[in-house]
């Protein structure tokens, strides 16, 4: 990495560091979280794979424990053509990903309990911008039903990132954010922010650590800091 890249990349840092903690100050009223995640990746073609995802969310402030269970199954549609570096999710490597699943999430909160079925229909068009920073466009559909009532939401989210590579050592941050259409409320209600660095060893495994603030005006509490870790294993097809 030259010296000019090392000053961009120090400055990027200090930048996401001065946003985080404004945003921790500004939002001290905001109800806590923290979201551990295990996410399983198993390569089924070359161009198929499928996700397997378990999420716990615990409220440190409310009575909250959520379960969040799922699958999706995605195919690359194109390759990316512009060279950057390899990257452990392979889903980064191609310019446009579809996908489909299936979520169940099960929510106790004051001593009540809500279940959801979820269908989802996604996909993700890729760029590289300038520098090496990869954009992602993902626009998903759910297809809902809370304790059998039905619902439908849109979600559309962007997230930037940047690979660096320092004495072998590789390390990616990144940014997001994310707005939420729900149907039955007729209204853009739910928005959320992170900021994180994924920290991949070999091909195996990734460890994706964040901080995301969520915006809520149909849910309680309506504000929430989350603290989040994900482990994320990769099973690859023996070529």
């Amino acid at each position: 990495m030259t010296a000019s890249r090392n000053r961009r990349f120090l400055l990027f840092l200090v930048l996401q560091l001065f946003v985080v903690c404004n945003v921790v100050a500004q939002t001290s009223d905001s109800a806590n979280e923290f979201w551990p995640a295990l996410d399983a990746t198993f390569d089924l073609r070359p161009k198929t794979r499928l996700l397997v995802y378990a999420e716990k969310h615990d409220g440190e402030d409310v009575s909250l424990s959520q379960w969040n269970l799922g699958a999706i199954l995605s195919y690359r549609m194109s390759r990316i053509l512009k060279r950057h570096l390899t990257d452990i999710d392979e889903e980064n490597e191609y310019n446009l990903v579809i996908g489909g699943g299936y979520q169940f999430v099960e929510t106790k909160q004051n001593d009540s309990t809500k279940r959801e079925n979820r269908l989802i229909l996604q996909g993700t068009p890729k760029y590289i911008l300038g520098g090496g920073f990869l954009l992602q466009d993902r626009s998903r559909v759910e297809f809902r039903w809370i304790d059998g009532k039905y619902n439908f939401r849109y979600r559309n989210k962007l997230t930037v990132n940047r690979p660096f590579e320092i004495n072998k050592f590789r390390f990616t941050p990144y940014t997001s954010g994310e707005l939420f259409w729900d149907r039955n409320h007729h209204s853009w209600d739910e928005n959320q922010y992170a900021f994180g660095v994924q920290i991949p060893y070999k091909k195996l495994l990734m460890v994706d650590s964040y901080y995301l603030h969520q915006n809520c005006t149909t849910c309680s509490p309506a504000s929430v800091n989350v603290f989040g870790v994900t482990l994320n294993l990769y099973f690859h097809r023996k070529k």
